[in-house]
């Protein structure tokens, strides 16, 4: 599956629509669905609603691409520079009812992927994410 969404909210849900339907005609293990479709909202909502401070328009490309052992995503963004990978892991002792709101979604989003990679380049931002199926072992909802 390859698309091109604008930077607006109502399009990140087009887009995890889409990419559901396409892990599901891949046939899928659920738990790996879940785990992809996780962590493109979070990678998707995040750009969209930190990447563009300046309010200009911009465009996010997502390539899923689904093989026999392994999901791999890709996406490009003309965002402002945002390494996933740099924020450090939260500090999570504690009564979780009392942590301020946010900070956990890239953390759980590096966590559940199977390899991450973030590069600049003069296009904007590159994120390729690998999933292993034989590895997600939560069941789907």
């Amino acid at each position: 599956m390859r698309l091109r969404i604008p930077n607006r909210l109502e399009d990140v849900f087009l887009a995890l629509d889409r990419a559901g339907s396409a892990l599901e005609r891949g046939d899928v293990d659920p738990a790996c669905r879940t785990d992809v479709r996780l962590v493109l909202e979070e990678l998707l909502v995040n750009t969209v609603r930190h990447g563009y401070p300046d309010g200009r328009d911009g465009s996010i490309e997502i390539q899923l691409d689904i093989g026999n052992d392994m999901v791999r995503l890709e996406l490009r963004d003309d965002a402002m520079p945002f390494d996933p990978l740099e924020p450090e892991p939260p500090d999570l002792p504690g009564d979780i009812a009392l942590r301020d709101i946010g900070g956990l979604g890239l953390h759980l989003a590096r966590s559940i992927a199977s390899d991450f990679h973030y590069a600049r380049d003069e296009h904007g931002n590159r994120v390729v994410i690998r999933f292993d199926p034989s590895l997600s072992d939560e069941p789907a909802p």
